[in-house]
């Protein structure tokens, strides 16, 4: 490993030993974990919480830190039921991981005011099932196991339709009183929301927003920077996927709306001078130029809902009410699924699926109408 790691260095930067040295350094400590895959003898009596967090280990250089925090916490849930059980890899079965979901199933969470144990959700158990399928799959190749014993084995319970999102859809009347709201109970939430509510980007996306992404002149804004928060705040110049990088054309409310939020940023950085922090340029901040925390906007938004009278409104569900808008101002499927950055149509087909329905039982019946010259048939 040192050897390579070595080459690596003089074969990359030349004529600079000092440089040369430190970059080998930097490749020994970042894959370490290497040596202990590569020199060991696997050991077939290893324990299965063991292995997970080998398994862990190796996963973590080719992860977002957002997602590799997911992946530590379900990890560890997964751990807390047989780590007490003292079960090697080796001898776990089918039958132990179908023991293992419906437990989840039925005792999975904690309640957090009467710590009480409580069902998880299946979406959950189902996303423990698809990282001990890839660990499994792993100890495969890695010779200690010769069959993948979570192959079968299902998550029982509703099918995926039945506990999808709930979607909301607000009027554009709603919207502008919601808004409206917002400028007397909290004035800061209210470009955040107009971010959610008529452009549909996501949390990650509008706390990403930094200046340079905004082209005012040639009236554009440009999505390819996100925060978002697991365990620790991970800011990224990547998006969630391909596809949600892309720029959109300014309109001109938008750009009044950015045009205040850029004066109001101004008069704080002129305020606090030397202690202003918005070094890298973001939109959204506190008044001292510190970033906000996801979570906290996230809080901070449901509690002004609920004082709204609409407590099952959410920063996301304005996402769904901006698709719905578009869908009734005749948007096609390509456009509106470029503008809201689903990788997939089928997400766009979903929310057109959701919200025709919805206008459906809400509308007139014209057949009333179209059906009166019959009438007479039934007088």
């Amino acid at each position: 490993m040192r050897e390579i790691g070595t080459l690596v260095c003089w074969a990359t930067v030349k004529n600079n030993k000092r440089k040369a040295e430190a970059f080998k350094n930097d490749c020994i400590e970042k894959y370490s974990f290497l040596e202990n895959v590569c020199n060991d003898t696997f050991d077939t009596n290893i324990l299965l919480s063991d292995y997970l967090d080998r398994w862990l280990e190796g996963k973590k250089i080719d992860l977002k830190t957002s997602t590799y925090e997911g992946y530590v916490y379900r990890v560890k849930r997964i751990k807390d039921y047989f780590e007490p059980k003292h079960q090697r890899l080796i001898d776990i079965t089918p039958r132990d991981l179908d023991q293992f979901y419906k437990y989840c199933l039925q005792y999975g969470k904690i309640n957090q005011k009467t710590h009480e144990k409580e069902p998880l959700s299946v979406r959950s158990v189902r996303s423990y099932k698809s990282i001990l399928y890839a660990a499994f799959s792993q100890a495969c190749i890695d010779g200690l196991i010769q069959v993948n014993p979570s192959v079968g084995v299902s998550v029982h319970g509703k099918k995926n339709r039945d506990y999808s999102e709930e979607m909301l859809f607000l009027t554009e009347e709603e919207v502008a009183e919601l808004l409206h709201f917002l400028a007397e109970y909290n004035p800061g939430l209210v470009p955040i929301a107009f971010m959610g509510a008529y452009y549909g980007l996501r949390r990650s996306e509008i706390l990403g927003l930094k200046w340079d992404a905004i082209d005012f002149e040639n009236r554009m804004i440009h999505i390819r920077h996100t925060r978002v928060r697991v365990k620790t705040i991970d800011a990224s110049d990547v998006t969630k996927t391909r596809e949600s990088r892309r720029s959109l054309n300014l309109f001109d409310t938008a750009i009044s709306c950015l045009r205040k939020v850029q004066a109001e940023q101004e008069l704080n950085r002129n305020f606090f001078k030397n202690e202003y922090q918005n070094t890298d340029g973001y939109v959204f901040t506190w008044e001292d130029g510190r970033c906000y925390d996801p979570d906290y906007i996230t809080t901070v938004f449901c509690k002004a809902t609920k004082a709204f009278g609409r407590r099952e409104i959410t920063l996301h569900k304005l996402r769904h009410t901006c698709c719905s808008i578009l869908i009734n101002k005749g948007w096609d499927l390509k456009r509106l699924q470029y503008w809201m950055g689903h990788e997939d149509a089928q997400t766009t087909l979903n929310i057109y699926s959701h919200f025709n329905k919805q206008r459906l039982n809400s509308s007139e019946n014209d057949l009333s109408e179209i059906s009166m010259m019959a009438s007479d048939l039934f007088a």
